[in-house]
């Protein structure tokens, strides 16, 4: 049976990946968040990571050592490519 807190994460992923809640993508995030808490965990950590990260920029330059160490450990040195 799947928790309220799961259901909530899977509807907050499914628009972090701007998919209907009713896709196939979305179905299969919630039978991931159902078979795989430590998926769950990872997001969330994840998550917090990314939080702490804005915060710290926002309050003081961010090294760019720490700030490339942060998008290769994330997967998103491509990203970060496209937004320079």
């Amino acid at each position: 049976m799947k928790s309220k807190h799961n259901a909530e994460l899977q509807k907050k992923i499914c628009l972090d990946f701007g998919a209907d809640l009713g896709s196939e993508l979305c179905r299969e995030v919630g039978i991931l968040m159902e078979e795989c808490p430590e998926c769950k965990i990872y997001y969330d950590t994840m998550q917090r990571s990314v939080k702490l990260y804005r915060v710290v920029e926002d309050e003081c330059d961010v090294p760019d050592a720490v700030s490339e160490r942060l998008f290769k450990v994330l997967n998103l040195d491509d990203f970060k490519k496209k937004t320079q």
